[in-house]
């Protein structure tokens, strides 16, 4: 991305696994905090067949906003976004995935327009289908304990503990968001790395 350019934010992607067996489970953390924001502001979910997604439009900051879950599996949600980003005519800059990241300590975020897909398969899944210059906004699982494997770990429940710090986390998302929005992506980021 060319960060001279400041670039502004038309479509939000949760990422995480259709079905019911993954709700609540840490891999969803994308489509909690998108869910959670789409209700906040009085959106509504709608199948989008075409892109094979959920999709709400919401009112941010008086800008018209996307919200897409694709519900292709992780490993493949370049497809749904590519699909809905080719019929809308939106470029890869105006786009901000939100993952969550193990390699980030639990609870915090970062925010980033660097290539690079951390080994994420969904973020490495957008980044082949669409090419670099997304906005990555990545919530982290903190360490996964020695006794499990990777994929044991993101796809387990959170604890009772962690369900009860969602709300903050949620919250910082959505402000962080807000901001990145009104601001548009360079003068945002520099707005929350001074905050």
């Amino acid at each position: 991305m060319d960060l001279t350019k400041n670039s502004e934010i038309r479509l939000i992607v949760g990422l995480g696994n259709p079905g019911s067996g993954y709700v609540g489970t840490r891999h969803n953390l994308g489509f909690f905090l998108v869910d959670r924001y789409v209700h906040r502001k009085g959106g509504c979910w709608s199948q989008d067949v075409k892109s094979n997604s959920y999709v709400a439009t919401v009112d941010v900051c008086g800008k018209k906003v996307f919200c897409q879950k694709p519900q292709t599996f992780m490993n493949l949600s370049g497809d749904a976004v590519q699909k809905f980003c080719a019929y809308r005519k939106l470029e890869a800059s105006e786009v901000m995935v939100i993952c969550d990241d193990v390699s980030i300590p639990w609870g915090r975020f970062k925010v980033s327009t660097i290539p690079g897909d951390a080994g994420h398969n969904g973020i490495k899944d957008i980044a082949k289908k669409m090419g670099d210059g997304f906005v990555r906004y990545r919530i982290g699982l903190g360490t996964k304990p020695d006794f499990m494997s990777l994929d044991s770990f993101v796809l387990s429940h959170f604890t009772e503990e962690e369900q009860h710090q969602l709300p903050m986390i949620a919250e910082t998302f959505e402000n962080n968001l807000e901001v990145l929005i009104d601001k548009g992506v360079t003068k945002g980021l520099n707005f929350i790395e001074r905050n």
